[in-house]
């Protein structure tokens, strides 16, 4: 019985050694586990406005922004207060995209109304696409430091494309005005008037027609669109008709009124010919063909500026001589101070092509006529290489200028796009 007391007391003791040392490696088979679990990942969203920290045996969060500390206990108060306090805190960035804003617009009439300003990316992107089609800006212009340091400092929301991403928008900005403008030239209610012209490249000795349509919008706003630019075998009527024809048609153009040409033969010879396949013209085409006025002027100028050649070449050939040399440009300016001529106004070349050009070429030199006298004592080959001018030069050129100025006013008068000339030009 004793025997049997002991043996079972010392089962017994084994038994109870064995559980314990299980229950010991079962304790420490679980601390790792539950040290996972408290550094888990957090799923809440709040966690993006706070830093994670662990005081006095409980998680804490810390605002990145005002730097309050909340508690963040999963067993008690969870992150309810942390929601909160990121939706209402103050110094939050992302609280100011809920935000509204007041903006002023400015109608048409000159009258303004107050409305709410509303974050648009769509068209703020627009905009941009409008600055670099219309300013003419370089596509790598959008990296450049200080363009996306003004582009954070008016809307820190705006996120500025790389220049690829800008060479394909405005391609698809393209497709997108074009579009609109083939379905307005299209429509038969609406009146289009033409202007075509064509030019030779002195290097080349290429041939080149563009055509712009001019129309007027459902809100009384004139418009012009370069509707081609090509390239062209030669400037004689045949070449000139079937490429405005091919534009007509391409674009789908049904009412065409009027088409603006200069008083060339070869362009007479093609007008001709459209009114003869064009349809539906009005009045049957009597007011179709209308002459360049601008081309006019610049025809009667030219004839008087033929009287007069001798001092105006005079006057071009000595101001062509100065600008040619830096030291000679140098030299001129030294006399313009030696004479007391205070002008902000140099010597300017002219173009063979622009008599306005010569105009302010003349207009220029004759208010320095003594600084030509006095440049010819200081330059000795002054008188070598060129034809000095003299008083009556002066006086002829003069009286050249004040020809020119009138018909200066009226070509700038008849050129511009944004009002009506048929009035003035009647």
């Amino acid at each position: 019985m004793v025997d049997n007391w002991v043996d079972n007391n010392e089962s017994t003791q084994f038994d109870d050694d064995e559980v314990f040392v299980d229950n010991t490696q079962q304790e420490i088979n679980e601390e790792p586990t539950q040290k996972r679990k408290r550094v888990g990942k957090t799923r809440s969203d709040c966690w993006k406005s706070f830093e994670k920290i662990f005081i006095d045996g409980v998680w804490h969060g810390k605002c990145k922004w005002c730097e309050r500390v909340l508690k963040a206990n999963r067993n008690n108060t969870g992150t309810s207060s942390l929601n909160k306090h990121a939706k209402n805190c103050k110094q939050n960035p992302e609280k100011l995209k809920n935000q509204q804003t007041l903006q002023f617009k400015k109608e048409p009439t000159g009258e303004g109304s107050v409305s709410t300003w509303k974050h648009d990316d769509k068209r703020i992107k627009k905009a941009m696409l409008n600055l670099f089609v219309v300013g003419g800006l370089p596509f790598k212009f959008v990296e450049n430091e200080v363009f996306i340091e003004y582009t954070n400092a008016l809307n820190g929301k705006v996120v500025v494309p790389c220049r690829t991403t800008i060479s394909k928008k405005v391609s698809l900005y393209y497709q997108e005005e074009r579009n609109k403008l083939v379905t307005f030239l299209c429509n038969p209610l609406n009146t289009v008037h033409l202007t075509t012209d064509c030019w030779t490249s002195p290097s080349k000795r290429v041939h080149y027609i563009v055509i712009t349509a001019h129309f007027i919008d459902d809100n009384w706003e004139m418009h012009k669109r370069i509707i081609n630019f090509k390239e062209l075998d030669s400037q004689r009527g045949e070449d000139i008709r079937k490429e405005v024809l091919k534009c007509i048609q391409g674009w789908g153009i049904k009412n065409v009124m009027t088409c603006t040409v200069d008083n060339a033969s070869s362009n007479d010879k093609a007008i001709e010919f459209l009114k003869n396949k064009l349809p539906n013209l009005y009045n049957e085409g009597k007011h179709f063909h209308v002459r360049c006025m601008a081309h006019i002027i610049n025809l009667i100028v030219r004839d008087g500026m033929n009287k007069n050649d001798e001092s105006v070449k005079c006057l071009q050939d000595v101001v062509r001589y100065i600008r040619k040399s830096t030291q000679r440009i140098a030299l001129f300016k030294k006399c313009m101070k030696a004479v007391g001529v205070e002008s902000t106004k140099f010597l300017c070349n002219d173009c063979p092509t622009r008599w306005n050009s010569t105009y302010d070429l003349l207009k220029i030199a004759v208010d320095l006529e003594k600084a030509f006298y006095e440049y010819e004592m200081e330059d000795r080959s002054f008188a070598r290489d060129v034809v000095t001018p003299v008083s009556e030069n002066f006086v002829t050129c003069r009286a050249m200028v004040f020809f020119l100025e009138k018909f200066k006013v009226k070509t700038e008068l008849v050129s511009t796009t944004s009002k009506p000339l048929a009035n003035r030009f009647f």
